[in-house]
């Protein structure tokens, strides 16, 4: 099945025929395994050298920094893609969007290893155990710390980031079938002008369908290594999100002015409220057109 919105973004994407389009999610995937690796040596570097006291003594801070570290690497090479527009549109024109994609790819893929961080249990990193007791307690699993036995801690945790897991995949799935693949890659932030308003159903749902989805995988990594960090590290992600949400509006209220301003008033960005349930679930079953 051909991906909608594939054709748009190949005719903004001229240098990139055939095959070469897929070096962007190469890119991003390449960002998301660099960072990850990148995460977990700065985790166990104070375990390798566990004779340098003050390594011993940071460990505890060290995947919190490096965790905010690549999530505001990510935001601001997304937020490139804004911040240079008009610089990059000016001088280049209509290859400016081609010119800058890469940045986007790029820090949209380093959102990936703050989600995975989430779901690593980071005491049982190798090659040996850390160094530092606040380390290991923040590391611990909260429910078992709350009085739940080991067993019924596993059993709760896996199915509740499993079925989180799905919705958020789902969701994901929808908007860009809904939506296509060059809402996605925000082609039309480059050529406004041929871009087109979305009557959508899910609008009237939620405002930003796709970071909703982004912060419930965040949430499933969370919960299925239910410890101080992955909350810490979740928060995280729940920032990067709402960071770039408030750039995004800045924008479309200038665009569309008191409309947009008026309707974001009544939608809610990243939930759902219960009384919009039914609608929210036929989306996610059958990723609703256009209408």
């Amino acid at each position: 099945m051909k991906l909608k919105g594939i054709d748009k973004l190949r005719e903004k994407l001229p240098a990139y025929p055939g095959r070469k389009i897929f070096l962007f999610p190469l890119k991003g995937l390449a960002a998301a395994i660099l960072g990850y690796i990148f995460l977990i040596v700065l985790d166990i570097i104070p375990r390798l050298f566990s004779d340098i006291p003050l390594l011993v003594t940071i460990e505890p801070v060290l995947p919190i920094l490096g965790t905010t570290f690549i999530g505001a690497l990510a935001i601001s090479l997304v937020g490139t893609l804004w911040r240079r527009r008009d610089s990059m549109k000016s001088q280049y024109g209509q290859l400016s969007y081609q010119m800058m994609i890469s940045k986007g790819a790029i820090g949209i893929g380093l959102i990936m290893p703050v989600i995975f961080h989430a779901a690593t249990s980071i005491h049982l990193l190798q090659p040996v155990q850390p160094v530092n007791d606040l380390t290991s307690l923040f590391s611990s699993l909260v429910l078992p710390m709350l009085g739940v036995t080991p067993e019924l801690d596993f059993w709760i945790r896996l199915i509740l980031s499993g079925i989180i897991f799905v919705v958020g995949m789902l969701i994901v799935r929808s908007t860009i079938f809904s939506f296509g693949i060059d809402y996605m890659a925000v082609v039309y932030l480059y050529f406004p002008e041929e871009s087109e308003v979305q009557n959508h159903e899910i609008y009237s749902v939620v405002r930003h369908p796709v970071y909703m989805g982004g912060i419930i995988l965040g949430a499933a990594a969370m919960i299925f290594n239910f410890s101080i960090y992955s909350i810490l590290f979740f928060v995280i992600v729940y920032l990067i999100f709402k960071v770039q949400i408030r750039r995004e509006e800045r924008e479309l209220i200038e665009r569309f002015g008191d409309g947009y301003a008026e309707y974001r008033e009544k939608v809610p960005a990243l939930h759902v409220r219960p009384r919009d349930f039914r609608e929210f679930f036929k989306f996610l079953r059958q990723g609703i057109k256009p209408s």
